[in-house]
């Protein structure tokens, strides 16, 4: 498996099993929604392991996990859950 595709569907498999968003996990690592967006679209353009690092730390995990296949188990739901607001 290619390095950036291992990297996309790692990213994917932690920020589902973390129960997170897409918004949610790049609010939380300090990177633009749809920056997000395109690097678990395969759009990686401008990627640094800085940004590698902000997003791990985010998923509360070691950043080398997300290059590792096998490191990260598939998610056991598909759907990610918004943050609860309360009112």
């Amino acid at each position: 498996m290619k390095l950036f595709s291992l990297l996309r569907m790692n990213l994917r498999r932690a920020r589902l099993n973390s129960g997170l968003t897409q918004q949610a996990l790049a609010e939380k690592a300090g990177v633009a929604y749809k920056y997000y967006q395109d690097l678990e679209a395969g759009r990686l353009a401008g990627l640094t392991l800085a940004t590698v690092e902000r997003l791990s730390d985010a998923l509360g995990i070691d950043a080398w996990k997300l290059f590792h296949p096998g490191a990260i188990p598939e998610p056991t739901r598909t759907k990610a859950r918004s943050p609860q607001t309360h009112r």
